[in-house]
């Protein structure tokens, strides 16, 4: 790396020569009109003079306005001071509100005498005197909302305005690029230009003071000059040297992809620090009049649009097959994209800098078209191409066999979707753009060409930007997880948002209107008496994010600290945990609107009638919730509890708001509404204790010791460890049976959880004990009688009487030609 150390050597002594430089020219102060010299002191209430001022400037706005004969400039300065006023009466409007709120509430505290009733004289006095208080605090702020109102209204008609004029110059027409005429026309002022420039290299060259000063700055500008040079030729394939070096030496990586992104962002980086190395140096030598300092100060702007298209170009098709990219492409097609982009970052240089010499030499319309037409041709080219290269990644989603297919089209499949259109849309105003232009409409030419570009440019851009967010969120995602979770999802989100004001402007919206945008949203809109802003509602979300983060904290400290020392078990630990979050919950957010200024009393009334249609259609959503609620104040049902209800039967393992999450033995998990854990019977075979009665059956054969079973088996029950000897097992004669002798094992087990262990055990020991001690377990047994037996023989063969009778367990109604005995 030791290239690299010395890389950034040369840099830093580049850095060093810059920051030597002599300071430029001070810029003249602006002059302050009254509303920026009032803003300037923003504590200062408005007095009747700064009123008059506003007056004054309306008068002259509304004047401008009927004229409509101003230029665009001299409209938005007047715009900007409209703004100006208009914020200050924003400010005027809050101004003593806390004042005026307390005399509203002091003037209300006195009343109003009752009709024919006499009032005595203070507070007569005194109810006079607050309201010329309240009548001197509302009139200013009276007076600011109407004025607020003028300036938001003459604002818009200003807007309103320029958007006609600006649509109006789109499609108008003006001379054909084509023509001839034309052609030779522009050939003139180009040799113009030139002359001009040269002109003030020569007079510069020809004044013994630029000399002098000249070969006074020749050590800083060579060294300038060289700096700019390294930069310019090496600086880009520096970083991508190390780009390349990260990912080969770690391929796969998404730490060492994450990097080497943010590193290759240097490709631009070194390359503009070489371009300002250059113009510096060139601003050095004094040898440049107005006309090429202007044309020097353009150069930046250039830089930046061919290498940063060149970096995007990079990214989009990059060069690596491992690198990650939205486009699948084969190498050589991402070859041609790189070159498309690449030329359509030159594309754009030229066309700053045209628009530059058009504003600068005052260049006929004619000229104008003429130098803008190759450049829109060109545009469209590459605008074309890359059109081409998206319908090409894209069209291959749109290939389906079935309707199936069509119908899980997945996330993938709908981004390759929009690739399509996308390109298919450039594609037609690539075509559209130098047809304009030959026919004599070069803004929209421009507009149908430059704009498309820059779009893909700005596309390409946030692709970037979203891929970096979601490696750097992968990068410091813990151990298991992915970074694709809903954070990296909203900050993608935020990042495609925050793109929209870009796009407006590159589709022709003026700044103004993002302003005007921006300022409405900060004003906010009125609900009832209540102003909902993006202040109110950030300050909202911030008290509301703390009370809830709060109340993380103290359960975390309750579950972890308090709890566990407390005689509670846990069922009961988990419902003051779980009420101590719904009520954390809903302080945070009264709190949060309380401190918010919220004013919700005017909704009551829409609330109520709300209410009653959420109450028929939510009904079983909030009897749940209710039922939720007294199972964790009854608990009559906890966390950890064996139950029964209905036929689900298994082991409680969360209760939530709506629902009790129930696993049973099989370990799935059935969701129980908590309605039937309140209103239904339930089985609740854990509840308070863990022991619980267990009954077996036993049948043993005619003729067997009754007294001897019932030792046996009381012994057997007597042995079992969990089986409680106090109060003791008993063994039960039930009766006599349609085969055996019925008898009834009936124990208390210390814990009811084992029980299916237990009675499989002690079935086990009573099958040996019996067998032990000789004594049989019947089974049953029918005797079976057949009506017709040569029907079975196909009345040929007679069966006899002997071979009929079957001790075997047969069914009686096993076959429907074989009468039962019941049917003898």
């Amino acid at each position: 790396m030791h290239w690299l150390l010395s890389r950034l050597l040369v840099l830093a002594l580049a850095l060093s020569v810059l920051g030597s430089l002599p300071a430029g020219p001070g810029t003249a102060p602006l002059h302050l009109g009254p509303a920026a010299a009032h803003a300037q002191d923003a504590q200062a209430p408005l007095t009747e003079e700064d009123f008059e001022a506003w007056e004054r400037t309306a008068r002259r706005a509304e004047r401008a306005l009927d004229d409509a004969k101003a230029s665009n400039q001299a409209f938005e300065e007047l715009r900007t001071e409209l703004v100006d006023w208009r914020s200050l009466f924003q400010a005027e409007q809050g101004r003593n509100s806390d004042r005026i709120e307390t005399l509203e509430a002091q003037i209300a505290s006195l009343g109003t005498p009752a009709e024919g009733q006499a009032e005595s004289v203070d507070l007569s006095d005194r109810r006079a005197e607050l309201n010329a208080q309240y009548q001197t605090l509302r009139k200013p702020v009276l007076l600011a909302i109407e004025a607020h109102a003028r300036a938001s209204g003459l604002i818009s008609q200003v807007d309103h305005l320029l958007r006609e004029r600006q649509q109006q110059r789109m499609l108008e027409r003006g001379p054909s690029p084509v023509n001839p005429t034309h052609v030779v026309k522009a050939l003139e002022d180009a040799r113009m230009i030139v002359r001009i420039l040269i002109g003030e290299v020569s007079s510069s060259l020809n004044l013994r003071s630029d000399r002098v000063l000249f070969l006074d700055n020749l050590p800083s500008i060579a060294i300038l000059v060289a700096l700019a040079g390294l930069l310019l030729v090496r600086g880009r394939g520096w970083f991508q040297k190390l780009v390349d070096w990260l990912v080969a030496n770690r391929p796969g990586s998404e730490r060492l992809f994450v990097v080497a992104m943010i590193i290759s962002v240097g490709q631009v980086l070194l390359p503009m620090i070489g371009i300002a190395f250059l113009v510096a140096a060139l601003q050095l030598t004094s040898m440049f009049g107005s006309s090429g300092e202007e044309i020097l100060l353009t150069l930046p702007f250039m830089g930046a649009a061919f290498f940063g298209a060149r970096w995007l170009g990079g990214q989009t098709f990059p060069k690596m097959d491992n690198w990650p990219r939205t486009l699948d492409l084969p190498p050589r097609e991402r070859v041609r994209g790189r070159f498309y982009f690449n030329s359509l970052g030159v594309m754009v240089a030229l066309a700053i800098l045209i628009s530059n010499l058009t504003d600068l030499f005052a260049l006929g319309t004619a000229t104008g078209a003429v130098f803008a037409f190759p450049v829109i041709v060109m545009t469209a080219l590459c605008l074309a191409g890359i059109a081409r290269l998206l319908i090409a990644s894209g069209g291959e989603q749109h290939a389906f066999e079935t309707q199936d297919d069509r119908d899980e089209v997945d996330e993938r499949g709908f981004l390759q979707s929009m690739i399509y259109i996308v390109g298919r849309i450039c594609l037609v105003l690539a075509f559209l753009g130098p047809i304009a232009a030959v026919l004599g409409y070069t803004r929209a030419a421009v507009s149908l060409t430059l704009a498309p570009g820059l779009s893909i440019a700005l596309l390409a851009l946030v692709t970037f930007l979203q891929r970096l967010s979601m490696g750097l969120f992968q990068m410091f995602a813990p151990a298991g997880r992915t970074g694709t979770g809903l954070a990296a999802v909203l900050v993608n989100f935020a990042i495609m948002i925050a793109s929209l004001p870009f796009f407006a402007l590159i589709w022709g919206a003026r700044w103004a209107d993002l302003t005007e945008i921006w300022a409405t949203v900060r004003e906010g809109f009125k609900v009832g008496d209540t102003s909902i802003s993006p202040s109110v509602f950030m300050i909202f979300v911030i008290v509301f994010l703390g009370g809830y983060l709060l109340t993380r904290i103290i359960q975390g400290a309750m579950r972890s600290s308090v709890l566990p020392r407390t005689s509670l078990d846990p069922g009961a630990r988990n419902a003051v945990d779980s009420g101590l979050g719904y009520v954390g919950i809903f302080a945070s957010a009264m709190v949060a609107i309380s401190v918010a200024g919220l004013d919700l009393s005017n909704l009551a009334i829409v609330a109520g009638a709300l209410s009653v249609g959420i109450g028929f259609g939510l009904q079983n959503i909030v009897q749940n919730f209710v039922s939720g609620l007294i199972l964790l104040i009854e608990r009559p049902v906890t966390e950890g509890d064996w139950i029964e209800v209905g036929s689900v039967m298994g082991t409680v393992r969360k209760i939530s708001v709506r629902a009790t999450t129930v696993e049973t033995f099989d370990r799935t998990n059935v969701v129980v509404p908590n309605s039937d854990l309140v209103t239904g019977q339930v089985t609740n075979w854990t509840r308070g204790s863990l022991t619980g009665r267990l009954i077996l059956t036993v049948g043993v054969a005619y003729g067997t010791d009754t007294r001897k079973v019932a030792e046996i088996l009381q012994e057997v029950a007597e042995e079992h460890p969990l089986v409680i000897v106090n109060p003791p097992p008993t063994v039960v004669f039930q009766g006599f049976g349609a085969d055996s002798l019925d008898f009834e094992i009936r124990v208390i087990l210390r814990d009811i959880n084992f029980g299916l262990g237990a009675r499989t055990e002690l079935n086990h020991r009573i099958a040996e004990r019996l067998a032990e001690a000789g004594i049989e377990i019947p089974f049953a047994q029918r005797d079976i009688w057949l009506r017709n037996p040569e029907a079975l023989g196909g009345g040929s063969v007679p069966v006899p009487a002997a071979e009929i009778a079957s001790t075997a367990p047969i069914e009686p109604d096993a076959n429907p030609e074989i009468p039962s005995e019941d049917d003898e």
